[in-house]
């Protein structure tokens, strides 16, 4: 086998292996916010237990240095971003005795999010942002399929809890302390989830971003002279109100009117 597909298999290995030992799984859709509220986590961990580690973007590391910590695994579920409706995987049979931490966002604004993800820093999309919105792979009506499959098993796992990055922008510190105490992290003070929040703040966020001060290809421009290209893009939420035609706001709106499980009612008004 040749040294990059024997990288590659070992990789998915230990990706298999990761998973099937994480006691928490942090779920989302590609550009929910999932960033956000995984560094938050880590400054709580950090603060709270007097730890550090190189990359927080790796939660599952805080568990050898922090005595009874759940392992925390975050991650898309299989890649829907990549799949049309009707190859997503409706079987989270393997989810069970597990907790799962499930983050939503508005898929409008999910919609244009991914568009500069795929176009500005993964270059996987040769289309316009209105061509996007329309495209069966991995865009708006992928999204919802994904996020009714999870509101139909969400009685699966041992725990489930549900978040929206609408939330977070409300009261990052009060929807921060549900997830603290739902991953069973105790007696963290008011003080320390503030500071988390304040050390996550977009500003904050950004400022990691254009220093790359987490040395992470996850939390870096692919040029940070283009705005557009930065994960920390905008965090703007309605954005899409702005940025899309009226015809493709219609489309949207009608896709999530007709398709979108209750579950997320609050995205249907």
């Amino acid at each position: 086998m040749q040294p990059g597909l024997m990288q590659k298999y070992w990789k998915r290995l230990r990706r298999q292996w990761l998973m099937r030992r994480a006691d928490v799984h942090i779920v989302s859709f590609p550009k929910c916010g999932r960033t956000w509220l995984v560094l938050m986590l880590a400054q709580v961990i950090e603060r709270h237990h007097g730890v550090q580690i190189n990359n927080p973007l790796k939660l599952r590391r805080y568990r050898s240095r922090v005595p009874g910590l759940p392992l925390i695994l975050q991650h898309h579920d299989g890649g829907p971003e990549f799949q049309p409706v009707e190859a997503l995987n409706t079987d989270k049979s393997f989810y069970r005795g597990r907790q799962v931490v499930f983050l939503v966002r508005d898929p409008r604004d999910v919609t244009l999010s991914a568009y500069y993800q795929k176009t500005k820093r993964n270059i996987n999309f040769n289309g316009t942002l209105q061509d996007y919105v329309y495209e069966p792979v991995g865009s708006i009506a992928t999204n919802i399929a994904f996020y009714n499959i999870w509101a139909e098993n969400r009685q699966v796992p041992a725990d489930f809890l549900l978040m929206t990055y609408e939330d977070l922008h409300v009261d990052p510190a009060r929807e921060l302390r549900r997830l603290v105490d739902f991953v069973g992290i105790r007696d963290v003070s008011d003080e320390t989830i503030s500071s988390a929040v304040e050390a996550c703040s977009f500003e904050n966020m950004r400022r990691l971003e254009t220093t790359n001060a987490l040395g992470s290809g996850r939390l870096a421009p692919r040029d940070p002279a283009d705005e557009s290209t930065y994960k920390t893009r905008s965090g703007k939420i309605g954005g899409y109100a702005e940025a899309f035609d009226p015809a493709e706001i219609e489309y949207m709106d009608r896709l999530i009117a007709d398709r979108l499980d209750d579950t997320y009612a609050d995205y249907k008004r």
